[in-house]
């Protein structure tokens, strides 16, 4: 399963985080999607919203595997560019994921990696969890640094949460960071999301 980067051709492995020595173990087992609330709306319930400064944010943590598929279509990278830099590719990566606020389920993330020709120096990434009922969340993320040797470390990535998704997530916000172990192919993400419903 691979994470929120992907890996440059060039050994730049695009991950979406990596554990650092102070972020606590794996999960030993799925968790179950959040009980519904009225703060949280299910999907069966998320149709109908409540206030729009109804949020209520709780933190977020998802541990995952990942497994890269390269060279999807660049064309489809529109994020703007840092100054002088061109995409160079866009990778799929999918794995499974066990998340707080989702259980165990389907990880998918497309990283557009940018740089200069033959040399890999960042990335954009889309992001996706399915739950375990079938609710799915959306994210982006923005490369920062790798801790070591690029490819060969721990790839640091802002992630910002966005509505979009489905069911308790259709609205949701929120920030974070990703964690991405390139040469483990594993990823730590953390932050705190804010899925209370709007009104339309």
């Amino acid at each position: 399963m691979r994470v929120a980067l992907v890996i440059l051709t060039s050994g730049l492995l695009l991950v979406g985080c990596a554990q650092s020595p102070g972020s606590p173990t794996p999960l030993a087992a799925p968790v179950t999607p959040t009980a519904a609330t009225a703060a949280s709306p299910t999907a069966a319930t998320a149709a109908s919203p409540t206030t729009a400064n109804d949020h209520v944010e709780v933190p977020f943590h998802s541990e995952l595997t990942w497994e890269k598929i390269q060279g999807s279509d660049i064309s489809l990278c529109t994020h703007p560019l840092p100054v002088g830099k061109i995409y160079l590719m866009r990778n799929t990566n999918k794995g499974i994921a066990v998340s707080t606020h989702l259980g165990a389920g389907d990880y998918e993330n497309h990283t557009c990696v940018y740089g200069i020709p033959g040399r890999a120096e960042g990335w954009f990434a889309d992001i996706r969890w399915t739950a375990a009922n079938g609710d799915v969340l959306l994210a982006t993320s923005d490369f920062q640094r790798w801790t070591g040797t690029p490819g060969q470390s721990v790839a640091i990535d802002v992630v910002t949460f966005h509505d979009g998704g489905t069911g308790r997530f259709q609205f949701a916000e929120g920030e974070g960071m990703a964690y991405v172990n390139a040469p483990e192919h594993t990823a730590v993400y953390d932050g705190s999301l804010r899925y209370g419903a709007k009104e339309k």
